[in-house]
């Protein structure tokens, strides 16, 4: 099949599993992860024989800092983006649930299928980018990351196989973000209230098909520079949130009554001020991305060179 044709048929099956709800969606992660870790852990067995642990990396001193630095900002980013939802799915524990049991399974479920699958993408593209091995560097430049993959697993019709089955592990983050994207939508007043979570979450769906379909060429790039600007809200967002819930909130609880009152709630311009503080003050201007490099991040750049 295309590129294309994968895309639709991801989109769609996330937004059918998405439609039925919290029950639906806690049942499918809870076993769609196996035969991730399996497949990928069969892909560390086959690539084994052909990575080297001793290649040299591409940049010593400064720019050795700068690319770990950069490193660290896009592993964080693509972490802290489920600090925007997770209280989606968190209202669904007993108010009982012990604060530390949910924050070590938090931690521990975020970081450690982080680290497992960002090591194992650091020695498959250290091997095809250094040519360590020949033909993982032609696949890789001719075919990209799906490329690369084909050429690891083998035989070919087990490979084939293997590529199909990993397309559908990208549904496990997709049918959370378009159900927790129609609840959002929902939450800005009572008029998208009156919508059902459903159709919002179809319109997120479509355009998020969309632009699948029309940057399929050139996906794995665009998704890597959007990450690196994700974490300059993310940040922001957490700790506004964090000092929300642990100061302000420590002592007056929440009335969770009042929870679709809009007189009764507070405007949130503290929260939206400090959030803009700290992206336009900080973010914008050191940020220095493909999209965007101001003049700030343009001289600082000169300087360290």
């Amino acid at each position: 099949m295309t590129i294309s044709v994968g895309c639709v048929i991801i989109t769609v099956i996330s937004y059918l599993v998405s439609v039925f709800g919290f029950a639906m969606i806690h049942t499918f992660e809870k076993y769609a992860w196996i035969m991730a870790f399996i497949l990928l852990c069969v892909l560390i067995g086959q690539a084994a024989p052909h990575i080297d642990a001793n290649a040299p990396g591409f940049d010593t001193g400064l720019g050795l800092a700068g690319s770990f630095l950069s490193f660290l900002a896009i592993c964080f980013s693509s972490s802290s983006g489920w600090c925007s939802i997770a209280a989606d799915y968190y209202c669904h524990y007993p108010a009982t649930t012990n604060r530390v049991k949910i924050f070590m399974l938090t931690l521990w479920g975020i970081t450690l299928p982080t680290i497992f699958a960002t090591v194992l993408g650091a020695a498959l593209g250290n091997a095809a980018v250094t040519v360590a091995y020949p033909p993982w560097n032609t696949a890789y430049e001719n075919h990209g990351l799906g490329g690369l993959i084909r050429e690891i697993y083998h035989p070919l019709g087990w490979s084939k196989f293997s590529l199909v089955m990993l397309m559908f592990t990208v549904l496990g983050n997709n049918i959370v973000i378009f159900y927790s994207s129609g609840l959002s939508i929902q939450l800005l007043g009572h008029f998208f209230h009156a919508v059902p979570r459903l159709i919002w979450s179809l319109l997120v769906a479509l355009v998020i098909g969309i632009l699948a379909v029309v940057g399929k060429d050139h996906l794995s790039i665009i998704v890597s520079n959007f990450v690196s600007l994700l974490g300059y809200w993310t940040i922001s967002f957490t700790f506004i949130l964090l000092i929300e819930d642990q100061w302000f909130r420590r002592h007056e609880g929440y009335n969770l009554s009042v929870w679709d009152t809009p007189r009764k709630l507070p405007w949130g311009l503290a929260a939206i001020m400090a959030l803009l503080a700290g992206y336009l003050a900080g973010g914008v201007t050191g940020m220095a991305q493909t999209w965007y490099e101001p003049l700030f991040a343009q001289r600082l750049s000169t300087f360290s060179s």
